[in-house]
């Protein structure tokens, strides 16, 4: 067979087994075109470009919408993505001349799980399409993510790619019966846990999702910051009442440009202080874009900012902001930044970049993060706000919480699938946190999700609505919650210690 017509399969192949363009199970088969070209191509450049072009277009067709918000960003993401996922090909095939067959795809194994763990933890982290994502709409399949995390699902995916190779080489009853063991195995084991999952908890607090529905290309910023705070709380107010617990807003809601120091005298928060005199149980979260006074120059950051004329610094931040009814407000900086969008990578190269950085919320240019995720508590419950982006990550320590927040703005991407999988991927936070989450976008979908990843609530696109309802909390940590992407982290130890042996062996020949 060609082998332009062997990537260009893998690669469709990849594209349409994603959440909201395909069907997941053409992802258990999506490696077996290059594996066959692999094994036909002995020359390590073309077994690199035909991969590439494989990888490039499983990120083409799964995240063009990424163009929407930043062009020069799309164009980053699919050739660096692409770039890594070949060079994990590549390893394999070089490994493979040195050691036997079941060794190298054991190597594929580790290598392709580093990269994707790599992903998670480096400055131009995009993790996006690790494989384990796949899944995301279909929750039921992986309940075992809870012991392993969505890193597990890539493991069982490649292993199934590299059983079925070998099937289709060499068709034997043993290798069918192999096959179908660590296909079904994983299947019976999510079926399981379901079927003996809790079906009720008595623990709940009420909660009301505000969906505002501003466009970020023309709303955002065409009407004054004022006007949108007052619609916010004009739309919240047609569902409140006086058992209403949480009110939680988007990414960005308010505009105002806060100042952490002066936060209890800014207009929005003083419009929402008087609203809780109305309705006194109420606690509310929300995004906004704050700002924070650097006392000297001891205290700046890598990321602060120069006031004109002033030697005075501060810091931009994607914040979320928690208003108690009965305590102080608290302020989470975002620690997932988007490359490219809100923070330039390796800020020592390339800070001259940094104007090609979206403007997102008013600011533009690298903003300020902080090094771990915050918990604010209201009613005896713990509750941990993840910020867009990061509901993409797992690993983001929220084991000791009740409940998990995503607050998003998804517009940029307009309707296309990135709001649909930016969804999906929260059912898989619910699954690996056992939480419930309650999600709030400025539009895109905002929805509750319950603790084995079902969608119980959910609004449409472009679509201005608040979610009312009672809302499941509980204390459970998982093992997940525990040791976070422990997978990973085996992954590369092992990878390397690959590695070190075959430069030394490859020296010994």
């Amino acid at each position: 067979m060609n082998k332009l017509l062997l990537a260009l399969l893998s690669g469709l192949i990849l594209a349409f087994s994603w959440p909201s363009i395909g069907v997941f199970p053409f992802i258990f088969f999506a490696f077996i075109p290059l594996f066959i070209l692999e094994e036909k191509d002995k020359n390590k450049k073309e077994v690199f470009w035909y991969s590439y072009i494989a990888f490039l277009i499983f990120n083409v067709i799964t995240t063009y919408w990424i163009y929407h918000a930043s062009p020069f960003g799309a164009f980053a993401a699919f050739a660096i993505n692409a770039l890594l996922m070949a060079i994990s090909f590549l390893l394999f095939h070089i490994i493979k001349k040195i050691n036997s067959n079941s060794t190298a795809y054991l190597f594929f194994v580790f290598s392709w799980i580093s990269m994707e763990y790599l992903h998670l933890n480096w400055d131009l982290s995009w993790p996006w399409l690790i494989l384990g994502n796949v899944f995301a709409e279909f929750p039921s399949m992986v309940q075992w993510y809870e012991f392993t995390g969505f890193l597990g699902g890539s493991f069982w995916i490649l292993i199934i790619n590299i059983l079925l190779f070998k099937l289709y080489k060499n068709y034997n009853k043993k290798k069918i019966l192999l096959s179908s063991l660590f296909f079904f195995i994983p299947i019976v084991i999510s079926f399981y846990i379901i079927w003996n999952f809790p079906d009720k908890n008595d623990n709940s607090v009420d909660v009301l999702i505000v969906q505002p529905n501003i466009d970020p290309y023309i709303d955002k910023f065409s009407k004054g910051y004022q006007q949108q705070i007052n619609d916010f709380i004009a739309l919240a107010k047609t569902q409140l009442s006086q058992k209403t617990q949480l009110l939680i807003g988007p990414e960005t809601a308010l505009l105002e440009g806060i100042w952490e120091n002066k936060i209890e005298y800014t207009y929005s928060i003083m419009l929402f202080r008087e609203l809780q005199k109305e309705f006194p149980n109420l606690n509310i979260l929300i995004g906004a874009t704050t700002y924070k006074m650097f006392a000297s120059i001891e205290d700046r950051t890598n990321t602060a900012r120069k006031i004109k004329h002033e030697d005075i610094y501060y810091d931009a931040y994607n914040s979320a902001i928690f208003i108690s009814n009965s305590s102080d407000i608290k302020v989470y900086h975002k620690t997932k930044l988007v490359p490219g969008a809100e923070k330039m990578p390796f800020p020592t190269f390339l800070d001259p970049l940094a104007k090609l950085i979206i403007d997102l919320g008013g600011i533009s240019g690298s903003l300020g993060s902080e090094n771990s995720t915050n918990v604010f508590s209201f009613d005896d419950i713990l509750i941990s706000p993840l910020i867009c982006y990061e509901s993409v990550y797992g690993d983001m320590g929220l084991g000791k919480t009740n409940l998990l927040a995503i607050i998003t703005n998804d517009g940029w991407w307009k309707n296309t699938p990135g709001y649909k999988q930016h969804l999906a991927y929260a059912r898989l936070r619910a699954v690996e946190q056992r939480k419930s989450i309650v999600r709030s976008a400025n539009t895109g979908i905002s929805a509750i999700i319950n603790s084995k990843g079902k969608i119980l609530q959910k609004s449409n696109w472009d679509e201005e609505i608040c979610i009312k309802t009672k809302v499941e909390i509980n204390n459970q940590i998982t093992f997940y919650s525990q040791f976070g992407d422990y997978l990973g982290r085996i992954s590369v130890f092992i990878f390397f210690i690959f590695l070190i042996v075959n430069f030394v062996k490859s020296r010994l020949h």
